[in-house]
Protein backbone atom coordinates (compact mmCIF):
# COMPACT_ATOMS: atom_id res chain seq x y z
CA UNK A 1 0.00 0.00 0.00
CA UNK A 2 2.64 2.73 0.79
CA UNK A 3 5.67 3.63 -1.43
CA UNK A 4 7.57 5.05 1.33
CA UNK A 5 7.17 5.15 5.12
CA UNK A 6 7.43 8.45 7.45
CA UNK A 7 7.01 8.84 10.97
CA UNK A 8 3.80 10.84 10.55
CA UNK A 9 1.12 10.06 7.77
CA UNK A 10 -2.76 10.93 7.49
CA UNK A 11 -5.16 8.91 4.81
CA UNK A 12 -8.57 9.31 4.37
CA UNK A 13 -10.78 6.74 3.63
CA UNK A 14 -14.16 7.44 0.68
CA UNK A 15 -17.49 5.46 0.75
CA UNK A 16 -16.30 3.51 -2.28
CA UNK A 17 -13.71 1.72 -0.55
CA UNK A 18 -10.69 3.72 -1.89
CA UNK A 19 -7.88 5.55 0.38
CA UNK A 20 -5.38 7.83 -0.03
CA UNK A 21 -2.96 9.99 1.62
CA UNK A 22 -2.65 13.39 2.31
CA UNK A 23 0.21 15.68 1.29
CA UNK A 24 0.65 17.60 4.61
CA UNK A 25 3.28 17.59 7.73
CA UNK A 26 2.22 16.98 11.33
CA UNK A 27 3.33 20.97 12.09
CA UNK A 28 0.55 22.02 9.56
CA UNK A 29 -2.21 19.29 10.57
CA UNK A 30 -1.25 20.69 14.32
CA UNK A 31 -2.54 24.34 13.41
CA UNK A 32 -5.94 25.59 13.84
CA UNK A 33 -7.10 22.68 16.32
CA UNK A 34 -6.75 20.04 13.10
CA UNK A 35 -9.53 21.88 11.61
CA UNK A 36 -7.73 21.31 8.02
CA UNK A 37 -7.94 17.79 8.06
CA UNK A 38 -10.69 16.90 11.13
CA UNK A 39 -14.47 17.66 10.02
CA UNK A 40 -17.66 15.81 11.15
CA UNK A 41 -17.67 13.93 7.31
CA UNK A 42 -14.58 12.76 7.79
CA UNK A 43 -12.49 9.32 8.82
CA UNK A 44 -9.00 9.87 8.81
CA UNK A 45 -6.46 7.91 10.01
CA UNK A 46 -3.70 9.00 11.33
CA UNK A 47 0.15 7.59 12.10
CA UNK A 48 2.39 9.10 14.70
CA UNK A 49 5.57 6.44 15.05
CA UNK A 50 6.93 8.04 17.84
CA UNK A 51 4.24 7.28 20.18
CA UNK A 52 3.56 3.67 18.69
CA UNK A 53 0.14 4.85 17.96
CA UNK A 54 -2.75 4.68 14.45
CA UNK A 55 -5.33 6.79 15.23
CA UNK A 56 -9.03 6.19 13.63
CA UNK A 57 -11.24 9.42 14.00
CA UNK A 58 -14.48 9.58 13.40
CA UNK A 59 -16.33 12.43 12.10
CA UNK A 60 -19.65 12.24 13.77
CA UNK A 61 -21.26 12.70 10.56
CA UNK A 62 -19.34 10.63 8.73
CA UNK A 63 -21.18 7.15 7.25
CA UNK A 64 -20.87 3.55 8.58
CA UNK A 65 -19.27 2.78 5.49
CA UNK A 66 -16.41 5.19 5.64
CA UNK A 67 -15.45 3.77 9.37
CA UNK A 68 -15.59 -0.02 8.50
CA UNK A 69 -13.09 0.75 5.60
CA UNK A 70 -11.36 2.95 7.74
CA UNK A 71 -10.88 0.09 10.84
CA UNK A 72 -9.64 -2.61 7.65
CA UNK A 73 -7.22 0.11 6.09
CA UNK A 74 -5.55 1.04 9.55
CA UNK A 75 -5.22 -2.87 10.01
CA UNK A 76 -3.32 -3.12 6.37
CA UNK A 77 -1.04 -0.42 7.80
CA UNK A 78 -0.56 -1.73 11.04
CA UNK A 79 1.28 -4.86 9.23
CA UNK A 80 2.80 -3.06 6.68
CA UNK A 81 4.49 -1.29 9.46
CA UNK A 82 5.05 -4.36 10.95
CA UNK A 83 7.30 -5.33 8.25
CA UNK A 84 9.40 -2.59 8.21
CA UNK A 85 12.69 -2.94 10.55
CA UNK A 86 12.72 0.83 11.28
CA UNK A 87 8.84 0.71 12.37
CA UNK A 88 7.23 -0.87 15.74
CA UNK A 89 4.36 -2.44 16.06
CA UNK A 90 1.58 0.56 16.50
CA UNK A 91 -1.18 0.46 18.20
CA UNK A 92 -4.41 0.78 16.82
CA UNK A 93 -6.97 3.24 18.48
CA UNK A 94 -10.31 4.48 17.59
CA UNK A 95 -11.24 7.68 18.53
CA UNK A 96 -15.29 9.63 18.31
CA UNK A 97 -15.65 13.06 17.47
CA UNK A 98 -15.96 15.04 20.82
CA UNK A 99 -14.70 11.97 22.59
CA UNK A 100 -11.51 12.60 21.94
CA UNK A 101 -8.91 11.31 25.18
CA UNK A 102 -6.45 13.40 26.64
CA UNK A 103 -3.12 11.60 24.79
CA UNK A 104 -4.80 12.20 21.38
CA UNK A 105 -5.51 16.11 22.66
CA UNK A 106 -1.74 16.23 24.04
CA UNK A 107 0.24 14.68 21.46
CA UNK A 108 -1.02 17.06 18.23
CA UNK A 109 -1.66 19.94 21.35
CA UNK A 110 -5.10 20.44 20.71
CA UNK A 111 -8.31 21.79 22.75
CA UNK A 112 -11.37 20.11 22.80
CA UNK A 113 -12.77 19.22 19.19
CA UNK A 114 -16.44 20.64 19.58
CA UNK A 115 -18.93 18.55 17.80
CA UNK A 116 -20.02 20.23 14.70
CA UNK A 117 -22.01 19.59 11.54
CA UNK A 118 -20.18 21.09 7.93
CA UNK A 119 -23.77 22.64 6.49
CA UNK A 120 -21.94 23.13 3.59
CA UNK A 121 -20.87 20.27 2.80
CA UNK A 122 -23.43 18.10 4.33
CA UNK A 123 -26.89 19.62 4.52
CA UNK A 124 -29.43 17.84 7.03
CA UNK A 125 -32.82 19.39 8.44
CA UNK A 126 -33.80 20.10 12.42
CA UNK A 127 -34.54 16.88 12.61
CA UNK A 128 -31.82 14.47 10.93
CA UNK A 129 -29.50 16.76 13.69
CA UNK A 130 -30.84 15.41 16.34
CA UNK A 131 -31.02 12.06 15.18
CA UNK A 132 -27.38 12.04 14.25
CA UNK A 133 -26.77 13.31 18.07
CA UNK A 134 -29.40 10.81 19.62
CA UNK A 135 -27.25 8.17 17.79
CA UNK A 136 -23.93 9.00 18.39
CA UNK A 137 -25.01 9.56 22.47
CA UNK A 138 -26.41 5.49 22.00
CA UNK A 139 -23.14 4.75 20.34
CA UNK A 140 -21.31 5.80 23.52
CA UNK A 141 -23.70 4.77 26.12
CA UNK A 142 -22.48 1.32 24.44
CA UNK A 143 -18.94 2.00 23.91
CA UNK A 144 -18.60 2.87 27.70
CA UNK A 145 -20.32 -0.01 28.68
CA UNK A 146 -17.96 -2.72 26.77
CA UNK A 147 -14.81 -0.42 27.13
CA UNK A 148 -13.30 -2.53 29.67
CA UNK A 149 -13.86 -5.59 27.89
CA UNK A 150 -12.56 -4.04 24.84
CA UNK A 151 -9.16 -2.96 26.88
CA UNK A 152 -8.81 -6.02 27.79
CA UNK A 153 -8.93 -7.24 24.39
CA UNK A 154 -6.62 -4.83 23.27
CA UNK A 155 -3.83 -5.82 25.68
CA UNK A 156 -3.42 -9.18 24.80
CA UNK A 157 -2.81 -8.60 21.27
CA UNK A 158 -1.02 -5.52 21.38
CA UNK A 159 2.15 -4.33 22.99
CA UNK A 160 2.21 -2.40 26.13
CA UNK A 161 2.85 0.86 25.06
CA UNK A 162 4.18 3.61 26.90
CA UNK A 163 2.10 7.00 27.12
CA UNK A 164 2.83 10.07 25.63
CA UNK A 165 3.77 11.96 29.03
CA UNK A 166 5.92 9.06 30.18
CA UNK A 167 8.07 8.89 26.67
CA UNK A 168 8.59 12.77 27.14
CA UNK A 169 9.85 12.03 30.92
CA UNK A 170 11.96 9.35 29.63
CA UNK A 171 13.26 11.41 26.67
CA UNK A 172 14.14 14.22 29.09
CA UNK A 173 15.55 11.88 32.06
CA UNK A 174 18.50 10.33 29.52
CA UNK A 175 19.78 13.83 28.08
CA UNK A 176 20.23 14.49 31.89
CA UNK A 177 22.14 11.24 32.08
CA UNK A 178 23.74 12.04 29.18
CA UNK A 179 24.70 15.12 30.41
CA UNK A 180 26.14 13.97 33.31
CA UNK A 181 27.93 11.42 32.43
CA UNK A 182 30.51 13.40 30.31
CA UNK A 183 31.59 15.14 33.74
CA UNK A 184 34.67 14.02 34.74
CA UNK A 185 34.13 12.35 38.55
CA UNK A 186 36.95 13.23 41.53
CA UNK A 187 40.25 10.75 41.78
CA UNK A 188 40.20 7.58 43.31
CA UNK A 189 36.23 7.67 42.86
CA UNK A 190 33.92 5.51 40.20
CA UNK A 191 30.31 5.84 40.13
CA UNK A 192 27.46 3.73 41.48
CA UNK A 193 24.55 5.69 40.83
CA UNK A 194 22.54 8.68 39.59
CA UNK A 195 19.29 9.79 40.41
CA UNK A 196 17.51 11.87 37.76
CA UNK A 197 14.34 14.08 39.29
CA UNK A 198 12.07 12.57 41.84
CA UNK A 199 12.05 9.16 41.60
CA UNK A 200 14.90 7.74 38.56
CA UNK A 201 17.35 5.92 39.69
CA UNK A 202 20.21 4.78 36.96
CA UNK A 203 22.94 2.25 37.52
CA UNK A 204 25.89 0.30 35.91
CA UNK A 205 24.63 -2.66 34.15
CA UNK A 206 28.08 -5.07 33.48
CA UNK A 207 26.54 -7.52 30.14
CA UNK A 208 28.68 -10.49 29.45
CA UNK A 209 28.73 -11.81 26.09
CA UNK A 210 30.69 -14.47 24.45
CA UNK A 211 32.34 -14.11 20.71
CA UNK A 212 34.36 -16.90 19.58
CA UNK A 213 35.32 -18.05 23.38
CA UNK A 214 35.81 -15.16 24.26
CA UNK A 215 33.71 -13.12 26.93
CA UNK A 216 33.51 -9.12 26.43
CA UNK A 217 31.88 -7.03 29.03
CA UNK A 218 29.86 -4.10 27.95
CA UNK A 219 28.90 -1.42 30.88
CA UNK A 220 25.45 0.43 30.05
CA UNK A 221 23.79 3.05 32.22
CA UNK A 222 20.42 1.83 32.85
CA UNK A 223 16.93 2.43 34.58
CA UNK A 224 16.81 0.40 37.73
CA UNK A 225 12.97 -0.59 37.98
CA UNK A 226 13.37 -2.76 41.32
CA UNK A 227 13.96 -0.86 44.49
CA UNK A 228 14.92 -2.32 47.88
CA UNK A 229 12.05 -1.70 50.17
CA UNK A 230 14.41 -1.21 53.00
CA UNK A 231 16.31 1.50 53.83
CA UNK A 232 20.05 2.03 52.88
CA UNK A 233 23.00 3.95 54.64
CA UNK A 234 26.24 4.88 52.52
CA UNK A 235 29.26 4.61 53.93
CA UNK A 236 31.99 5.70 52.49
CA UNK A 237 30.16 7.57 49.74
CA UNK A 238 30.50 11.53 48.14
CA UNK A 239 27.14 12.80 46.54
CA UNK A 240 27.08 15.44 43.84
CA UNK A 241 24.52 17.32 43.09
CA UNK A 242 23.74 18.86 39.82
CA UNK A 243 21.44 21.99 39.45
CA UNK A 244 19.78 23.65 36.39
CA UNK A 245 20.01 27.48 36.92
CA UNK A 246 17.81 28.23 34.42
CA UNK A 247 15.10 26.06 35.56
CA UNK A 248 15.71 27.16 39.56
CA UNK A 249 15.72 22.70 40.59
CA UNK A 250 17.94 19.74 40.74
CA UNK A 251 18.25 17.53 37.42
CA UNK A 252 20.38 14.73 39.45
CA UNK A 253 22.37 13.25 42.20
CA UNK A 254 25.22 11.15 41.89
CA UNK A 255 26.14 8.86 44.58
CA UNK A 256 30.34 7.91 43.79
CA UNK A 257 31.89 5.65 46.03
CA UNK A 258 35.96 5.12 46.71
CA UNK A 259 37.09 2.73 43.56
CA UNK A 260 37.93 -0.32 45.31
CA UNK A 261 41.76 -0.31 43.82
CA UNK A 262 42.10 2.68 46.19
CA UNK A 263 40.60 1.60 49.32
CA UNK A 264 43.69 -0.38 50.58
CA UNK A 265 45.70 2.83 50.30
CA UNK A 266 43.08 5.42 52.24
CA UNK A 267 44.06 5.77 55.75
CA UNK A 268 41.28 7.65 57.82
CA UNK A 269 42.67 8.39 61.39
CA UNK A 270 45.01 5.47 60.91
CA UNK A 271 45.79 5.23 65.02
CA UNK A 272 42.47 6.82 65.79
CA UNK A 273 40.46 3.33 65.10
CA UNK A 274 37.79 4.34 67.67
CA UNK A 275 36.62 6.81 65.12
CA UNK A 276 36.61 4.52 62.02
CA UNK A 277 32.98 2.90 60.92
CA UNK A 278 32.28 -0.70 61.16
CA UNK A 279 32.66 -0.85 57.61
CA UNK A 280 36.27 0.33 57.28
CA UNK A 281 37.18 -2.05 60.92
CA UNK A 282 35.89 -5.01 59.20
CA UNK A 283 37.84 -4.22 55.51
CA UNK A 284 40.86 -3.60 57.38
CA UNK A 285 40.25 -7.01 59.28
CA UNK A 286 39.99 -9.00 56.42
CA UNK A 287 43.19 -7.53 54.67
CA UNK A 288 45.00 -8.36 57.41
CA UNK A 289 43.45 -12.01 58.20
CA UNK A 290 41.88 -11.24 61.52
CA UNK A 291 39.33 -13.06 62.64
CA UNK A 292 36.14 -11.73 63.86
CA UNK A 293 33.37 -13.39 65.72
CA UNK A 294 29.84 -12.89 64.31
CA UNK A 295 28.80 -11.53 67.70
CA UNK A 296 31.62 -9.21 68.16
CA UNK A 297 30.38 -5.09 68.45
CA UNK A 298 32.33 -2.34 67.06
CA UNK A 299 33.96 -1.47 70.94
CA UNK A 300 35.27 -5.80 70.16
CA UNK A 301 36.17 -5.12 66.46
CA UNK A 302 38.27 -1.53 67.68
CA UNK A 303 40.49 -3.75 71.09
CA UNK A 304 40.90 -6.89 67.75
CA UNK A 305 42.39 -4.07 65.86
CA UNK A 306 44.49 -1.96 68.21
CA UNK A 307 46.03 -5.27 69.49
CA UNK A 308 46.85 -6.18 65.98
CA UNK A 309 48.64 -2.98 65.67
CA UNK A 310 50.61 -2.37 68.32
CA UNK A 311 52.15 -5.76 67.65
CA UNK A 312 52.79 -4.84 64.17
Amino acid sequence: MLETYTDFMIFKVKDNGEEFRLNITEEAFCQNNGNEVLNSLQVAIIIKEELRRIYIWKGISSSVRKKFIASRVASELQRELMNSSSFHRCKIVSIDQGDEPKEFLNAFRFQKIPITIDSEAFEVSTATRKEIVSSYLDQKVEKEQAKDKINQTLDKITVNVPSYEKLKKAEKSKKILEKVLKIDIPNNFKRKNILIGNNILYGMIIKKAEIFNEYIEEKEWELISSLPKEIIELEGHKLRIHFNNELGEVEAIEILEIHQSEKSEVKINEFDFKQWTVKQLKHFCRENNIKILSSYRKADIVRLVMKFNAMH
